[in-house]
């Protein structure tokens, strides 16, 4: 949608006269897939993380529910 933003100072609380518009475009890059389909398998030894899955995409970010949730770094 579009938003408009102002300024708003902090000691007096009055608004700039002009607002600027923002347009924001949410977009969904798709749903990240593995690169071998099925289970990787990981040995304990090696300390495999989030990281050590392979995914066909880049940029992935992990969380700890479906919708929401916290967010996993990587190296977990």
């Amino acid at each position: 949608g579009t938003y408009y933003a102002a300024i708003k100072d902090a000691t007096s609380l009055c608004e700039s006269a002009l607002r600027l518009e923002v347009a924001v475009i949410v977009t969904d890059p798709g749903t990240p897939s593995l690169v071998t389909a099925g289970t990787q398998n990981f040995c304990q030894s090696t300390l495999p993380t989030f990281a050590s899955i392979q995914l066909n995409e880049s940029n992935i970010v992990w969380y700890t529910a479906l919708s929401g949730g916290t967010l996993i770094p990587n190296t977990t």
